[in-house]
């Protein structure tokens, strides 16, 4: 398939946002240029997307499930708790005229029942507070469960690293690659001072 990155971010910049975000989901929404990069290396560099069905857990505003259908996904279940995000989602959805082969699933990633899919996309919660310490392995295990191929944004450390390739190797899973990347925090809750934050993040490929 051929596509420009810089088009595949373009079309990821005009996507409606979500507005109210709340914390105690660990709403933190990916950036055009983020999620631009997450869907390049699964899609284009390793061929992942393409004609693939794909899950993305926690959707949010759906835009990397979108972006996945920009890049000629086959079928994408997007799912999160939220009702309010999946609201903008399908929003998203229908503007992009991609409602046929999107499906929008409002619940919790632990009691999702799909069918396997074959690549799992998502920027999960990175499990920062102490209602959500967990949040990380359960995606992750959702994530194992219904796909070969996983692709995650988390934390950058090195021990998270060493949690994570343990942890995937308990699953009888492996972490082929992991890529490093600047992600945008902008202020959007009262305890945020700066007008933008950059933390590094991780970019797991995982495969099952």
């Amino acid at each position: 398939m051929r596509v420009k990155r810089k088009d595949l971010e373009i079309f990821l910049q005009y996507l409606k946002t979500i507005p109210n975000l709340q914390i105690k989901y660990e709403q933190y929404p990916t950036s055009s240029r983020v999620a631009a990069n997450l869907l390049w290396n699964a899609g284009i560099e390793n061929d992942d997307i393409y004609e693939k069905n794909i899950l993305d857990l926690g959707c949010g505003s759906g835009i990397l499930a979108l972006g996945a259908a920009y890049l000629g996904a086959k079928n994408i279940f997007g799912i999160d708790i939220d009702p309010n995000s999946i609201t903008v989602a399908k929003n998203n959805c229908k503007e992009r005229d991609f409602e046929e082969i999107c499906n929008w699933i409002c619940g919790d990633v632990r009691e999702l029942k799909i069918k396997k899919i074959d690549t799992t996309i998502m920027n999960p919660p990175f499990g920062m507070r102490k209602e959500s310490i967990t949040r990380d392995r359960d995606f992750l295990i959702t994530a194992l469960q219904y796909s070969k191929v996983i692709y995650s944004i988390n934390p950058h450390s090195e021990k998270t690293r060493q949690f994570f390739r343990k942890f995937c190797k308990e699953h009888s899973a492996e972490v082929v690659d992991i890529l490093t990347m600047d992600f945008e925090i902008l202020k959007q809750y009262d305890f945020h001072k700066k007008s933008q934050h950059i933390i590094k993040i991780d970019l797991y490929h995982i495969r099952n």
